[in-house]
């Protein structure tokens, strides 16, 4: 499971214990996941049933490295065209060259169902 580091100013929060009161900050752990709406997803699609920990981890661990992978290419893509924005098309040209043929026809036609609905 992946997660960020992030600094807390001190001053933010009243110390607790085992913590200074000095002006010293310290590191606080955020997760970044999907679980909670892999959770939901599977939940919905299969009636009810659910998924264990080590298996909800695993898919989690899967969606961030295709996210990594996607994003990666995407803005390969837009460093070539010498474009400082990165763009729908970028997004969709990579997602062609990741994934099967059939399966990237498949996932262009969702996405822009979806951005459809959520435009309307």
């Amino acid at each position: 499971m992946a997660k960020i580091s992030k600094t807390v100013d001190k001053a933010d929060k009243p110390p607790t214990e085992g913590q200074e009161a000095s002006g010293k900050k310290r590191k606080r752990n955020i997760d970044k996941g999907y679980e909670t709406y892999i959770h939901k997803v599977i939940k919905k699609v299969t009636d009810g049933k659910t998924i264990s920990s080590k298996g909800l981890e695993v898919v989690n661990m899967l969606i961030c490295d295709l996210e990594a992978r996607l994003s990666d290419k995407a803005f390969e893509l837009t460093r070539f065209q010498k474009k400082s924005t990165l763009a729908a098309p970028h997004i969709q040209t990579a997602t062609k060259l990741l994934f099967p043929p059939e399966m990237s026809g498949q996932a262009i036609v969702v996405a822009s169902d979806a951005l459809q609905k959520f435009t309307q």
